[in-house]
């Protein structure tokens, strides 16, 4: 890949994942390229830009291990895609009720990490809260 701009060229250099920053095809590419996340993933989920949200209503432990399940596929899919998964950036929010599982994602490097467990996130704009009252929003 190289840059240019009014004639001048950057040196070639060996992109090895991602997307072109800053680019008409960027984008485009981008799309393309986690088109086939949703097939990896059992759960529901939804994806905006480089954001991707699993979730499940947790009734049993079934529940609950198909939750980590989908987390250990997003791993597999990021290290498979050579797509960089910052698993600093990962979030864990317990909708309704106070259970404290414990959930992990690995990293790049085969580490696993425990996702941080939140109470409130700011998402678009919005927040969102555990007791989903609209008090910080507002």
């Amino acid at each position: 890949m190289r840059v240019g701009i009014s004639g001048s060229f950057s040196d070639w250099i060996e992109v090895l994942s991602g997307v072109p920053q800053c680019s008409v095809l960027g984008p485009v590419l981008f799309i393309l390229f986690v088109n086939d996340l949703p097939d990896w993933i059992k759960n529901s989920m939804r994806m905006f830009a480089d954001d991707v949200k699993i979730w499940n209503v947790i009734r049993t432990d079934a529940g609950d291990h198909s939750l980590h399940e989908d987390l250990n596929t997003l791993a597999r899919w990021s290290c498979k895609w050579l797509l960089k998964l910052n698993s600093s950036k990962c979030k864990v929010m317990h909708i309704g009720h106070d259970t404290c599982t414990e959930y992990h994602i690995s990293d790049d490097d085969g580490n696993s990490n425990v996702i941080e467990q939140i109470t409130e996130e700011k998402d678009l704009g919005v927040y969102i809260t555990a007791d989903l009252k609209p008090s910080t929003q507002c």
